[in-house]
This record gives structure tokens, C-alpha cells and sequence, in this order.
């Protein structure tokens, strides 16, 4: 489907291709009725605590509310059958409102933080695709301040199960990766047996540290597509490396502001974006400075 400028700007687009989600104009740190993640376990907790702290990563099986991932994964169905990648998703509440609810667990890990511009959606086929190649999503050296809180960290949420048939994520825990303190491009598995398998159930919350070699599996031809979406969260006194600000969720994000997030996106992490496409990815990023 080519998308048209003009009609994509639109709520009245949006609203009748996935009436069943939100677009409000209020602030969306004042919805609360999306959904409802489960009750902290504070035993699972203090585990991912502890995770991450070692390893640079944490696992949190089944945390979301299940009928809003239904609805989320709905959502992406609809945007693939209509040939719309699926990283509009962000145009809908629901997929900020999944980042909310996470609040008391990254409080608790940066202190005070920020969501940043940095969103993506992942729709992996099963037609010999695989995810991003190992990489860190972050090369630099990290200077941070305060040793009790991260300072970045990468969220990334499966809208469908994870299992040996799709898409997995791969990670090489900090513990086991020599290049892991000075962040280096390189990537070095001294054994096969150091790599861990990041599987769990659909709503299920995966975090890592940005410096964390991590990496998708192949899809196999058996298994269903893999969908999924991954932010990026900063702690506020960090420095942003973003070119777009932090998002705002205490003033209204007008439909332009997420198109022009959308838009930036594409550019920044679309492998096999067509020059048509980059080009209308700069429309929407112009439509969100008018």
C-alpha cells in the first residue's frame, strides 16, 4: 500500500484502520485504562535486579496484560495485510502506554529517566528472514557517574511467543564477553556455550545495556512471524545521543509529532528502505517541524 501523505495525517486514517486503538490529544502520562501490567514480584524483581547488574540484561516473563497485547498484535497484522511497515504502530497510544507501565522497574534502575525518539517494530517472516546481526546497540566509551544507576538501557517487548521455531534474541552476557567494559565493535564468543537465549511468552519484558553484544536468530520456515517493538530509555542527567529530544508525556504528542518520529526512525533504522521511501521518511519528519 503507498501511503499518502496527506491522508496519513489524518486521525480519521488511523482511527478506521485499527478502530479499536487510541489517539488521544490529552497527555499521555494523564491515560491510565489501556492496560494494566501484572503486580511487581519482588522475588522475579530483585532476580532481574541482580541480572542485570552481572550480565547486562534481564528477562520478566509474562509482565503485560494480555488483552492489550491481543490488541497490539492485531494492530500489527492489520498494518502487514495492508502492506504499512509496523513501525506506524507508534502512531497509536497503546505502544507509549506499553512504556509507562514500566515505570517502577526503571526508576528504580536509573532513577529519574527518559524515554527517547528511538522506536522500532520488528515483523520477522517466516520466509528465511532473520532479525539485526550481532551488534551493540551503542559503541562509545561509558563514563558513568553514578555508579548505582545505568545510564541507558534498551527495552524490547515480543508481541508473540518466542520459541525454538521464531525469531529469538541471543545475548552474550557481560560476564562472559571480554570487550564488554570498553564496548568495543568487536564481538568475541570464546565458546558457543557462553551465548544465552533470550525465550519467553508473548508480553514478556527483555532489557539490556546498550554496551550488551546481543543479536536475532533465524526465523524458521515453521514457525509464525515474530512481532515485537523496542525502545530506548536514558537516564535524564545522561547525555541524549539522540538527535531528536526526549519525549514529553506530561504535554500532548499531536499525530505530526509521532509521524515525525516514525519518519526519523525509517532513516535511522530501516535496512531496506527503497530512496522513495527515505524520501517520504523526511516528509513526515518536515510535517512534524511545521
Amino acid at each position: 500500500m503507498k501511503l499518502d501523505l496527506k491522508n496519513i495525517q489524518t486521525e480519521t486514517f488511523w482511527r478506521e484502520l485499527c478502530p479499536e486503538l487510541s489517539i488521544s490529544s490529552q497527555p499521555l502520562a494523564e491515560q491510565s485504562d489501556w492496560g494494566q501490567s501484572r503486580p511487581l514480584d519482588s522475588d522475579t524483581w530483585a532476580t532481574c535486579q541482580q541480572t542485570i547488574a552481572e550480565d547486562g540484561y534481564f528477562a520478566y516473563d509474562g509482565w503485560f496484560d494480555q488483552r492489550q497485547i491481543d490488541r497490539m498484535q492485531a494492530c500489527f497484522e492489520k498494518l502487514e495485510a495492508t502492506g504499512i511497515h509496523p513501525v506506524f504502530a507508534f502512531v497509536y497510544d497503546e505502544f507509549w502506554d506499553l512504556l509507562m507501565q514500566m515505570d517502577p522497574l526503571f526508576s528504580d534502575l536509573l532513577d529519574d529517566y527518559e524515554c527517547l525518539p528511538a522506536v522500532w517494530s520488528w515483523f520477522v517472516r517466516p520466509d528465511n528472514q532473520s532479525a539485526f546481526a550481532p551488534h551493540r546497540d551503542q559503541v562509545r566509551e561509558v563514563d558513568i557517574e553514578d555508579e548505582e544507576h545505568l545510564d541507558y538501557l534498551t527495552i524490547w517487548v515480543p508481541l508473540t511467543d518466542l520459541n525454538h521455531l521464531s525469531s529469538a534474541i541471543c545475548v552474550l552476557p557481560a560476564s562472559l564477553d571480554p570487550d564488554y567494559e570498553k564496548c568495543s565493535a568487536e564481538i568475541q564468543v570464546e565458546s558457543l556455550q557462553n551465548v544465552r537465549t533470550l525465550q519467553g511468552k508473548r508480553g514478556s519484558l527483555f532489557c539490556w545495556t546498550t554496551q550488551l553484544a546481543h543479536w536475532g536468530t533465524r526465523q524458521s520456515s515453521h514457525g509464525p512471524p515474530r512481532m515485537s517493538v523496542g525502545y530506548y530509555i536514558k537516564r535524564t542527567e545522561a547525555e541524549n545521543l539522540e538527535e531528536q529530544p526526549p519525549v514529553d508525556f506530561s504535554s500532548p504528542l499531536a499525530l505530526q509529532q509521532r509521524l515525525a518520529i516514525i519518519g526519523q526512525q525509517i532513516k535511522n533504522y530501516s535496512r531496506s528502505a527503497t530512496a522513495e521511501e527515505l524520501e517520504f521518511a523526511q516528509q513526515l519528519i518536515d510535517c512534524g517541524v511545521e
